[in-house]
């Protein structure tokens, strides 16, 4: 009997919803398409010939039948078709822009024949299962009708992969019985007319399991009319498509359909599924990718034992029926059904029993937050699938609790090992906690005021007021900082990989979509659970009680009140005036003004209120500003209490304050507020109202904000100055320092080439100073640019590489090269800066370096594109290391990281900026990684253009040229230092020089001479070296005369300053300071011919290829100490000709250039001109690749350093021989 009245129920409810009263005929019987989605906005390109015979046509003709498949085909009071079918007929209409006519038909067979004999143009809900006659077509399918299974709620887990022994219940318009038994050879399969039959056969127990596709069984159960049915999972049944059937001999409407439908957007295919799916977005059942461990683990491990805790509603727990239940529970149905794993819910009192459960191997995994105590038991867990805040709930009446730190010293419940019972013991110790055993008896002991509050998730507490202690507890403030939010995950065993790894994937497959529903549903179901006849009976009761006795009441008064009623009139017409007069002078004020009672409501306000608000009249009048709800619920309370303390004290309150509308406005408002009181002098209501001062509190800001942006500035600037101060003073007092000692020592006689070395090097490190100061300026300014070329990376490395290995060798560190060889294409790059960053970076990594090692290392990484290159280089170091710290501050300028009881550093704490600034320049990242005490690593990613190889060109061996003769130059600067500087440097380099002090002086020294070259000072009195240039270039044409080398000298080292130059007229531009080695360089381009041949210098008797002059102007012609000399050198020789051979054939090129430089300083002592050009022959010779030149360097090198000790051997004796 039950069973029938719940069917019954059923066919009234789905009647309902569908308002069907249709009547099957025999005969076509024309209906009106009313198709939800509109095809207007889409297009298609179809031949003149399809419009035109489109336009012939005027109409096409669908049939359907007059059976219900729902939601395929829905027909709505004998006029309306509609339905999933009938939203794509729409659309084709709109498409080809024609009218579609529906033609039903009693049965299918009846309108496959009318198709046959042509009366209809088309058939509509014709699936890939059905076996079409030869001489009809089926269009594309718009529609995939996917096989899944759905059986009553708490036999959804016990499912079989094969369903061995189950009553199956089929709908005969969907599948073949024979296909079916094929399929599941082992069930018994039970037919029914129509799909809601056969569904009910399964919901009242005459089945097992329902067959079906996934639209419609989902529309079916998803209208809340069998409640204890559900979709357990997908078949591996084939899924077909559901299309058109058209006659085979139509191929133009075949076309025309199947082009409107493939013009159908992805979108409008997801919005019909949507709308005809229950209002949800089926799951896609998308083939998860796992790897064979994977799979082999799941074959091995079909069902799962879960652990859930009880009483955490509405996250996991179990219902009335004992039925695990929940958002947990819902993400693992779809967990279920996208893995084919299934699940046996085990249930724990408290959350150490849970990971007990696991422990002991009685559950597979358990549903736990993802708190410190989760991560403290040895477990993997998963990627979260929900993530809930923690908030404070207190009882709805306490009034002067509005966060956590108005419980200091008070009670709160909590449930221990939480995370909301750590949250209070690290951010309010002074809470006393009270330990419960879950977060349902926490809320309870809330509401019976045993302790002051409780800090639990915001959905549980949603879910326990509104189901269980509406009007007894409030949410008044969210936990804020670290640990605020709450995790949910699933934890497994450590030794798991493969389950951890199968439930991330399985999380990762669940759209954010889905769980919004999930959520929804929970929230929704909360909202409403309590909505019942016994919540509401003693408020309806009372409610009639009081209705009748205000009935009688007003009964008995009504005879006197007509006694009054002329009074009454006079008296409300008197009252009316007066009121006009009042809501003139309300609303006439240019300023909110509002009126509340005793209790908060709003009696009346103002118009300026309402428009400040942005709220209308309706939404506030007899209400607080709580119910009224047009800003958030803290400033609604706080405002509300305080209008009621205003009442209570009697007194009036004059404050500025913030307010936030509902449009999202913040308004600075200066407010008041003043009781009013009755004739009896009680307070029974307030007058309030306020003046916007937004503008000026926002001119206030600005102003503040202007002064501490200045403040700001003053600072750095300062900060700027005083470390400018330090860093240019400190190697200037080296410097100078050096200076005044070599000067010192030189007035006795001394040559003290350290103190001169130092300063140099002094020097060169405040000249990289200014450079990165320099960088830093362009960098802040934006003007800091590059200069991309063609460059080959292995040889820019390994430029760098040579500089650094002597700085290596002399602190006993390997650098090593390791270079991928894949790396050896030509690319497009700025050089300069690229060497620069590499130079910054093994700098650093030596001079930090006290012990080990520094590596540089060169990948190429593999790409998407051959025409990129994808180069990754590190420069690791087993130096101090960096602490994490100063890790935070390292990319700062002028900030260096601790010393840590290391020698102190040096530097100015640039190069790390300028190189990450270049690498992003250049498209690329800097990444540091380093640990205190083991080393530093520094990673660089580029992406750069690889450019085609160049045509091979044939090398012709250079020939000799003749020694260059000395030059004649002309030295112009108007600072008396650099040109004496210059002059000397010119003069030691052999060339003749002549000086003037400005460009006028200097122009009339060249027209008085012929000069090879003039090197000018850009800025000078009287003509500048821009105007001599000018000058000089002019009279040169005019007078047809061969030019001259003209370079510019200057201390602005800036590429617009060198282009400056070159657009005057000048060949190059120099920056100053410049090195004797960059000097000759750029003196070499003059072409001279042979060098005239000079007069030997004059030597001592017997030491031809030397000469000792110098040396006895050093020694001041004392004869022991230049025999000393000479033994010392003597010795030296002997020992570097033993490392040159070493060098030699270990291939130690470094070591070689280091030797030639060494032995060239001694050989300029005694002026033993061969051998310092055979030196400068093998340090060219080490720079370069050619293997032949370099062997025969090194052979005339021995030679020459044999020469030399043979002659030294004759000047060494007793005094008396020299």
């Amino acid at each position: 009997m039950k069973k029938k009245l719940y069917r019954s129920l059923f066919h009234l409810l789905l009647l309902g919803y569908l308002n069907v009263a249709t009547v099957l005929t025999a005969e076509a019987h024309n209906l009106k398409l009313f198709g939800r989605s509109s095809g207007a906005s889409y297009s298609i390109d179809l031949n003149k010939s399809d419009w035109r015979w489109l336009s012939d046509k005027g109409k096409l003709r669908l049939g359907i039948t007059a059976t219900d498949y729902a939601p395929f085909n829905i027909l709505v009071s004998k006029q309306y078709y509609e339905g999933l079918t009938a939203d794509y007929a729409k659309l084709i209409a709109d498409i080809v822009h024609a009218d579609i006519e529906i033609q039903r038909f009693a049965s299918q067979s009846e309108a496959l024949d009318a198709l046959k004999r042509e009366e209809i143009d088309f058939l509509g809900s014709i699936s890939g299962f059905e076996n079409l006659e030869p001489e009809l077509v089926m269009s594309t399918a718009y529609s995939e009708l996917k096989p899944v299974l759905a059986t009553r709620s708490n036999e959804a887990n016990g499912l079989s992969f094969d369903l061995n022994g189950k009553t199956m219940a089929l709908c005969t318009t969907y599948l073949p019985e024979a296909m079916v038994k094929t399929f599941y050879p082992n069930i018994k399969v039970t037919v029914y007319p129509t799909a809601v039959a056969a569904l009910e056969a399964v919901a009242f127990g005459q089945a097992d399991v329902y067959l079906g596709d996934a639209i419609s069984t989902n529309f079916l159960t998803s209208r809340n009319y069998l409640n204890d049915l559900q979709l357990s999972d997908f078949s591996r049944l084939d899924a077909r498509g559901l299309g058109f059937a058209l006659k085979h001999d139509n191929p133009r409407l075949l076309r025309i359909i199947n082009t409107a439908l493939a013009a159908i957007p992805t979108s409008e295919h997801v919005t019909i599924i949507r709308r005809w799916s229950g209002g949800a977005l089926l799951p896609q059942n998308e083939q998860l990718s796992f790897n064979l461990n994977e799979q082999r683990w799941m074959l091995q491990h079909s069902r799962l034992r879960v652990g859930a805790l009880n009483l955490l509603p509405p996250l996991s727990f179990f219902d009335e029926n004992g039925k695990f239940s929940g958002i947990g529970a819902d993400i693992l149905d779809k967990i279920s059904r996208s893995t084919g794993l299934k699940f046996d819910v085990v249930r724990a009192s408290n959350k150490q029993e849970l990971f007990e459960l696991l422990k002991r191997g009685e559950a597979d995994l358990v549903l736990s937050a993802n708190d410190p105590y989760a991560r403290s038991r040895d477990v993997l867990i998963s990627r979260p699938y929900l993530i809930a805040p923690l908030v404070l709930v207190t009882p709805e009446h306490s009034k002067n609790i509005d966060d956590l730190e108005d419980l200091t010293g008070k009670k709160l419940a909590q449930v221990p090992n939480s995370l909301a019972a750590d949250y209070i013991k690290n951010h309010y110790p002074t809470v006393n906690i009270t330990y419960v055993d879950s977060i349902s008896s926490a809320a309870q002991a809330v509401a019976m005021s045993k302790v002051q509050g409780t800090l639990m998730n915001l959905m549980s507490a949603r879910h326990l007021i509104n189901t269980q202690y509406r009007d007894q507890l409030r949410i008044v403030a969210g936990a804020t900082g670290s640990m605020a939010d709450l995790l949910y995950s699933f934890a497994v065993d450590r030794d798991a990989l493969e389950l951890h790894s199968i439930l991330d994937k399985a999380l990762i497959n669940i759209s954010p979509e889905e769980i919004d529903e999930v959520i929804s549903y929970w929230r929704n179901k909360a909202a409403t659970s309590e909505t019942t006849w016994i919540q509401y009976k003693p408020i309806i009761v009372r409610s009639l009680v009081i209705g009748g006795l205000m009935l009688l009441a007003a009964i008995i008064w009504i005879t006197y009140l007509r006694k009054l009623v002329s009074k009454r009139e006079q008296a409300e017409r008197a009252l009316s005036d007066q009121i006009s007069l009042m809501r003139a002078l309300f609303d006439g004020t240019p300023h909110p003004i509002y009126i509340r009672d005793r209790a908060g409501s709003m009696l009346i306000c103002n118009t300026h209120y309402l428009k400040a608000m942005n709220v209308e009249l309706e939404q506030v009048i007899g209400k607080t500003i709580v119910d009224a709800a047009f800003a958030d619920q803290l400033q609604t309370q706080a405002m509300h209490e305080e209008y009621l303390q205003v009442m209570a004290e009697d007194s009036p309150r004059i404050q500025d304050k913030t307010v936030y509308t509902t449009d999202g406005r913040t308004l600075t408002i200066y407010q008041w507020l003043q009781p009013f009181k009755d004739s009896d002098g009680i307070v029974i209501g307030l007058v309030a109202g306020w003046i916007d001062v937004s503008e000026r509190q926002h001119l206030l800001e600005q102003l503040q904000s202007a002064k501490k942006s200045s403040d700001d500035a003053s600072r750095a600037k300062s900060a700027f100055l005083a470390t400018m101060s330090h860093e240019i003073r400190t190697p200037m007092n080296a410097v100078i320092g050096m200076l005044e000692l070599a000067l010192k020592k030189a007035n006795q006689g001394i040559v003290d080439r350290f103190a001169i070395e130092v300063a140099y090097g002094a020097a060169r490190e405040q000249l990289d100073l200014i450079g990165d100061i320099l960088d830093i300026a362009r960098i802040e300014s934006g003007r800091l640019s590059l200069a991309p070329e063609r460059a080959n990376v292995r040889e820019l490395v390994e430029a760098v590489v040579r500089v650094f290995e002597g700085a290596a060798r002399q602190k006993n560190l390997q650098l090593f090269l390791d270079f991928d060889l894949s790396c050896k294409s030509d690319v497009l790059i700025d050089p300069q800066r690229f060497k620069q960053i590499l130079s910054n970076l093994l700098s650093d990594a030596i001079k930090f370096t006290q012990i080990g090692e520094v590596r540089l290392t060169v990948r190429a990484l593999p790409g998407f594109d051959n025409e990129r290159l994808a180069l990754w280089l590190s420069v690791t170091d087993s130096g101090i290391g960096i602490s994490e710290e100063d890790q935070a501050q390292l990319f700062s300028p002028f900030t260096q990281a601790s010393n840590h009881n290391q020698p102190v550093r040096g530097g100015s704490g640039l190069g790390l900026v300028i190189s990450r600034t270049l690498c992003e320049m250049m498209h690329g990242q800097l990444r540091l990684s380093s640990q205190l005490g083991k080393g530093t690593r520094i990673e660089i990613a580029l992406d750069l253009l690889t450019l085609p190889d160049l045509p091979a060109i044939e090398v012709v061996k250079p020939k000799l040229q003749p020694q260059a003769r000395p030059l004649k130059i002309l030295v112009i600067d108007d600072y008396p230092a650099n040109r004496l500087l210059l002059s000397q440097q010119l003069s030691y380099l052999g060339h003749q020089v002549s000086d003037a002090e400005d460009g006028a002086h200097g122009l009339r020294d060249w027209r008085n001479g012929h000069f090879d070259v003039i090197i000018t000072d850009c800025n000078m009195p009287l003509m500048s070296g821009y105007d001599l240039a000018r000058a000089v270039r002019d009279e040169e044409h005019n007078l047809n005369l061969s030019p001259c080398l003209i370079l510019g000298f200057t201390a602005n080292a800036q590429a617009e300053e060198k282009q400056r130059c070159v657009d005057a007229g000048m060949d190059e531009c120099l920056f100053k300071p410049i090195s004797l080695k960059d000097l000759s360089v750029h003196l070499n381009q003059v072409k001279t011919g042979p060098a005239p041949r000079l007069e030997p210098p004059q030597i001592m008797a017997g030491s031809e290829g030397i000469d000792l002059t110098s040396l006895e102007q050093l020694t001041r012609g004392d004869q022991n100490t230049i025999r000393n000399l000479l033994g010392d050198l003597a010795s030296s020789n002997e020992e570097d000709m033993h490392r040159l051979t070493r060098f030699f054939f270990n291939h130690d090129l470094p070591g070689l250039s280091d030797l030639a430089h060494r032995v060239k300083g001694g050989a300029r002592i005694i002026r033993a001109q061969h051998l310092i050009q055979c030196c400068e022959q093998v340090e060219d010779a080490c720079s370069g690749l050619d293997s032949v030149r370099l062997l025969h360097s090194v052979e005339a090198l021995q030679l020459a350093m044999e020469q030399m000790a043979s002659q030294l051997e004759q000047h060494i004796g007793p005094p008396s021989e020299l």
